[in-house]
């Protein structure tokens, strides 16, 4: 029987880092990935990095990972100077106290994906014995465009480095067409923790999870039944076109989801999945972990 624990891409609620702290402790969260804070987190100086840490460490919040950007780079270009990238990334988990950093398996053309296949493991050995070395587990997330996009890459992937762990994303894998439960099922060997974002296949629109066709009903029962570890839920709203919502399914929707800014945006994703893990037979403890 698994535990759940949210955590969330603040930066989608705001681009400030006292903004990013109070939507967290508004929603009742102790946790964060962080992305963007004025800008890309792998960007910023020590000095920089070190006061975000002072500043979450004094509001009590942890990170559960470090959404890096890493491997987010076209396979054609010079791997040296995405290294750079990753390095300053690996500094970043230590500074600020993450030992788990989300990456990419680098942009690869749908035509070329057999031909480019042993160069993106052979980066991701080399990312991974870094990693290993600074104490940081990677986390490989399905993303548009990447080597592993589709389950079957994916799964590739996974399987050639038991060392790198994987990111599930169901909103990814439905706006391109693929099976999401197809998605966890190649993932779940070295299932690490879960993203939380929600899309209809019909139109791609993103809405907030049990309101797309991400099936994250049966992915979270699933969980629950595979394992009894904690498994960390990173809420990435991803609802930043307010007008969609028009066009979606109007039984689906209530007032609530007529968002003015993106802290309603962002409250009601948080909520979305906490009324889902109700749904389920969860319960919220006192130490922000979701029990049965």
């Amino acid at each position: 029987m698994a535990q759940f624990i949210i955590s969330a891409f603040a930066d989608e609620a705001s681009d400030l880092l006292c903004g990013q702290i109070a939507a967290l402790k508004r929603n009742g969260l102790r946790l964060i990935e962080p992305r963007s804070i004025e800008g890309n987190v792998i960007k910023k100086t020590d000095e920089e990095l070190y006061a975000i840490r002072a500043a979450l460490d004094e509001a009590g919040i942890g990170l559960s990972s470090l959404g890096s950007p890493c491997g987010k780079f076209d396979i054609k270009e010079d791997f040296e100077s995405h290294l750079k990238d990753f390095r300053r990334a690996l500094t970043a988990c230590r500074i600020l106290g993450a030992d788990r950093m989300r990456m990419f398996s680098f942009f690869v053309a749908p035509e070329e994906l057999d031909t480019y296949r042993d160069e993106v493991i052979r980066r991701l050995k080399i990312m991974l014995e870094e990693a290993k070395a600074a104490g940081v587990t990677l986390c490989h997330e399905n993303e548009h465009r990447i080597y592993g996009e589709a389950p079957e890459r994916v799964r590739d992937i996974l399987t050639a480095l038991p060392e790198l762990r994987g990111i599930f994303d169901a909103a990814n894998y439905v706006r391109q067409g693929y099976d999401p439960v197809a998605g966890y099922e190649a993932t779940v060997g070295s299932l690490e923790y879960i993203h939380v974002k929600d899309a209809i296949r019909e139109n791609r629109a993103h809405v907030p999870v049990g309101m797309g066709d991400g099936q994250y009903e049966e992915i979270l029962r699933r969980t629950d039944a595979l394992t009894d570890r904690t498994v960390i839920l990173t809420v990435e709203p991803h609802l930043f076109d307010f007008a969609i919502y028009k066009a979606v399914d109007a039984q689906k929707m209530d007032t609530a989801l007529q968002f003015e800014n993106s802290d309603q945006s962002f409250d009601c994703a948080v909520a979305s999945l906490k009324k889902l893990l109700e749904k389920i037979g969860f319960k919220e403890g006192e130490d922000k972990i979701w029990r049965k």
